[in-house]
C-alpha cells in the first residue's frame, strides 16, 4: 500500500487513504473461504505449493480512477510472496489475451477468469485492453 503512495489511516490501520482521498483496505481469509476446492487445486497444479491464504485487496468506493492502483498493489503482493491474483474480464478474454498473458508468465483459466503470478499480472497491466473489475 505504501509503495501505492497511499497513507495509512491511523484510527484503523486496515485502511489506506490515495492523495486523492480513495480509501482502500485489505482482509485475510481461509482460501477456500470464496474460491472452490476445484479451482483451488488447479492453481496449486499450476503453482506447485498449496494457497495458504486469500488476501483481499478493496477500493471502498465505486471509483473506476482508483481501481488501476488495486491491480499494482495485487502485483506487488503476488510477486513478493509467489502468490497469484484473481481477474474477472469485462467480457469473455479473447484466445489471443490469454495467449499474451500465458507467454508472460503462468496463467490458470477458470470460466471467464483467470488467476495470474506476479509476471503475468504485470503483463495484464501493460495490455492495451486492461481494466479492473470491483
Amino acid at each position: 500500500m505504501a509503495a501505492e503512495g497511499l497513507i495509512r489511516y491511523e484510527p484503523d490501520p486496515d485502511y489506506w487513504y490515495s492523495a486523492a482521498g480513495l480509501p482502500y483496505g485489505y482482509d485475510f481469509q481461509a482460501p477456500d473461504f470464496e474460491v472452490s476446492v476445484e479451482e483451488l487445486g488447479l492453481v496449486a497444479q499450476a503453482a506447485g505449493a498449496v494457497m495458504r491464504c486469500d488476501i483481499l485487496l478493496h477500493i471502498l468506493v465505486s471509483d473506476v480512477a482508483g481501481r488501476p492502483a488495486l491491480a499494482r498493489i495485487a502485483e506487488r503482493v503476488a510477486r513478493r510472496t509467489d502468490g497469484w491474483v484473481f481477474v474477472e474480464f469485462h467480457s469473455p478474454p479473447s484466445a489471443e489475451l490469454i495467449e499474451s498473458l500465458e507467454s508472460a508468465g503462468r496463467c490458470v483459466r477458470v470460466d471467464d477468469a483467470v488467476y495470474l503470478d506476479a509476471t503475468a499480472m504485470g503483463a495484464w497491466i501493460a495490455h492495451p485492453d486492461f481494466h479492473v473489475i470491483k
